[in-house]
């Protein structure tokens, strides 16, 4: 489904603008909602306005956020799910939460309390902007949700102290870029607050620097609310998960499988095992008979060296080879053994020469 704002839509949009920022409220941890801003970094006088440069220190935690400590870090367990909510002016019912006209997506990140959200810390544990079935993005479901948003905590990360990085992209400028008109472009509301995890795992998750994630022409912070539309993208690095193979803090979405391609040698899967060791399964057949006018000729490669190394039965059956003469000797090396076979003189008629070529198999068990 495809979005698309009229002229009229957008002149309703311009006339909340000045009426429309919002602020993280409160937290509910493990089933507790804590009072207005508590675990929250100290507000700014203007607790409700956005920041706008991505390269400013603002965009880690709000307006002074990094220079200011909550006054309590508030238990959580890893996993549990917490509700962060925000408001437009205060924490009353019949507060609006944020304008209709700051459609945008919810972020919320992580980083070490220790680092104070500087350098390379920050992992990302939820997102949501726009779904295109509904024509919903995340700040029409907070707003109808009373300014609540449900986030689950990672179940595997190390227990500790951590940032909770909460964000709202408010899209209604950031057709324009900032970095080219700073009285336009898109507004980030962000706050942080203070947790201890406990119960936690092992889990370190690779981070990402804020500043550093954004710039301020990305696809999804310079974005065209007012045009035709079926999807968003979300900026910023993927959400971890937790799960296996995510431990050193690699995303499921970040992760990549390269495939192993075969090039028909055995050679590295039992280089090091003996022909004692070995169970021999199978004999091939080579497809391609070799051209004798001549004589017939059998090839016979019957011995096998204790101590060697075997490669894959296709590497010597691809070529035919053609003989005219009226007989012809043909010997297989081992490391050890030469074995000579003397076709004996046949002028009569002309037949194929079968080569029979041993595949030896590993016994179950012996690979290294």
């Amino acid at each position: 489904m495809k979005a698309a704002f009229s002229l009229g839509s957008a002149l309703m949009l311009l006339a909340g603008f000045a009426n429309a920022h919002t602020y993280l409220s409160k937290l509910t941890l493990d089933g507790v909602q804590e009072s207005e801003g508590q675990c929250i970094r100290p507000y700014p006088a203007d607790r409700n306005f956005p920041v706008k440069d991505v390269t400013s220190t603002d965009i880690t935690c709000g307006v002074g956020g990094v220079s200011k400590t909550a006054s309590e870090t508030c238990p959580v367990k890893a996993g549990s799910t917490i509700t962060v909510e925000w408001h437009h002016d205060n924490d009353s019912a019949s507060d609006d939460i944020i304008d209709i006209s700051h459609l945008g997506p919810c972020m919320v990140y992580m980083a070490p309390l220790e680092s104070n959200g500087s350098g390379d810390v920050w992992f990302k544990i939820f997102e949501d902007g726009y779904d295109a079935a509904t024509s919903t993005w995340c700040v029409n479901k907070i707003r109808n949700n009373g300014g609540k948003l449900d986030v689950a905590l990672p179940a595997d990360i190390k227990s500790g102290d951590y940032l909770v990085r909460t964000e709202i992209i408010a899209l209604h400028e950031s057709d324009t870029d900032y970095a080219v008109n700073p009285a336009r472009g898109s507004q980030f509301y962000v706050n942080c607050a203070q947790v201890s995890v406990t119960n936690g795992g092992s889990a370190e998750p690779q981070g990402y620097a804020i500043p550093g994630i954004y710039k301020s022409n990305t696809p999804g912070v310079i974005f065209n609310l007012y045009s035709s539309y079926s999807s968003y993208p979300i900026p910023g690095p993927a959400v971890y998960v937790s799960g296996p193979g995510n431990g050193n803090g690699e995303s499921t979405d970040e992760s990549t499988d390269v495939p192993v391609e075969s090039t028909g040698s055995t050679a590295e899967e039992n280089t090091n095992s003996s022909v004692e060791e070995s169970n021999y399964s199978s004999v091939e057949n080579t497809d391609a008979p070799t051209e004798n006018t001549g004589s017939s000729v059998e090839e016979s490669t019957d011995s096998l060296a204790e101590e060697s190394n075997y490669s894959s039965a296709e590497e010597n059956t691809d070529a035919p080879t053609e003989n005219t003469d009226a007989s012809q000797n043909s010997a297989t090396e081992s490391p050890t053994e030469e074995i000579s076979t003397d076709a004996p003189e046949t002028p009569t008629s002309s037949a194929p020469v079968v080569t029979y070529t041993t595949t030896i198999t590993a016994a179950p068990g012996k690979c290294h």
